[in-house]
């Protein structure tokens, strides 16, 4: 069994199943160190916006300067 989480931690040692893996991979071009960092600051942004743990997800919203004259997929 796993320790309690304490706030001084130093080494953060965490199994990880293949999707956590990946998703670290992923956001960190196949460094899971970066990857790890850049969500947190993908968090720290969120947080920043208003975004708190125990709003549903659907709930962020994402804003682009891309016209619809441009014909991106986001706008149609």
């Amino acid at each position: 069994m796993a320790r309690p989480p304490k706030a001084d931690t130093v080494q953060f040692r965490r199994k990880l199943d293949n999707p956590k893996l990946q998703i670290l991979l992923s956001a960190g071009q196949g460094n899971i160190s970066q990857g790890f960092e850049n969500l947190l600051a993908l968090y720290h942004h969120l947080h920043s916006i208003g975004y708190r743990t125990e709003d549903p997800l659907d709930t962020i919203g994402f804003v682009t300067n891309l016209s619809e004259s441009k014909g991106s997929a986001l706008n149609r």
